[in-house]
C-alpha cells in the first residue's frame, strides 16, 4: 500500500462475500481482514473523528489495469445522523466519481427502505442511487446487464467516471484511510 500507514475498512476481490447486508452488519462490521470484508461503519466513524483523515481508493478492472482516487479529507458521522459522509480535497489517476456527487449524504443498506440501497443490492451512501458504488454485486468478467440479477438498475461495482459505464463491476477495490498527518519513516 502506498506510503504505510493505511487502515483498509473495505476490500473486494473475489465476490466471496456478499456485501447485499443490512444496517447492523455494516455498522457492526463482516467479512475477514485478509480476505473481502467491511470494517464497520461504528469502527470508520470512530477512526476518521479522532483527527484528521485522509481517503485513498485503489480499484482494478479485469484488464489488470489499476486506478487510484485520493481525499484529502475524511470522516463519516455517528449513527444517529446515518454514517452521513464527509469527504473533499480529491486527486487521483481516474475521474471523481464519488466525492463530488456522495458528499454529505447519509449511509443506507437494503433494509432501512432506501430505493437505490435495495436496486444496487449493497449499503452505501446513496444520492439519488450513485456514480460509484463500491459495495455493489460482485460480476466475474466485468460486463453484465439488466438480465443478471436486477430488472431495475445496475447493481455492480460502479466507478462511473472510469468506464463510462453503470455496467462495468470492477475486478477488485480496496478504500482505506490514515491520518492526514502521517509521514513514512526514513531511512
Amino acid at each position: 500500500m502506498p506510503g504505510g500507514g493505511w487502515t483498509v475498512f473495505q476490500h473486494r476481490r473475489d465476490g466471496s462475500v456478499s456485501f447485499n447486508r443490512g444496517w447492523a452488519e455494516y455498522r457492526d462490521g463482516f467479512g475477514e481482514p485478509r480476505g473481502e470484508h467491511w470494517l464497520g461503519n461504528h469502527q470508520v466513524h470512530m477512526l476518521s473523528n479522532q483527527g484528521h483523515y485522509s481517503l485513498r481508493i485503489d480499484m482494478q478492472d479485469w484488464s489488470h489495469v489499476h486506478r487510484h482516487a485520493s481525499y484529502q479529507s475524511f470522516r463519516i458521522d455517528n449513527e444517529e445522523n446515518q454514517y452521513r459522509l464527509h469527504v473533499s480535497g480529491f486527486s487521483g489517476t481516474v475521474e471523481d466519481s464519488f466525492g463530488w456527487y456522495h458528499d454529505q449524504h447519509g449511509f443506507s443498506t437494503p433494509d432501512t427502505g432506501n430505493i437505490c440501497a435495495e436496486i444496487s443490492h449493497a449499503g452505501w451512501w446513496f444520492h439519488q442511487c450513485f456514480y460509484a458504488n463500491l459495495n455493489g454485486v460482485y460480476y466475474k468478467g466485468g460486463r453484465y446487464s439488466l438480465r443478471a440479477h436486477n430488472l431495475l438498475g445496475p447493481d455492480g461495482i460502479v466507478w462511473f467516471s472510469w468506464k463510462d459505464s453503470d455496467f462495468y463491476s470492477l475486478k477488485a477495490v480496496t478504500m482505506m484511510i490514515r491520518p492526514r498527518s502521517f509521514r513514512p519513516l526514513s531511512l
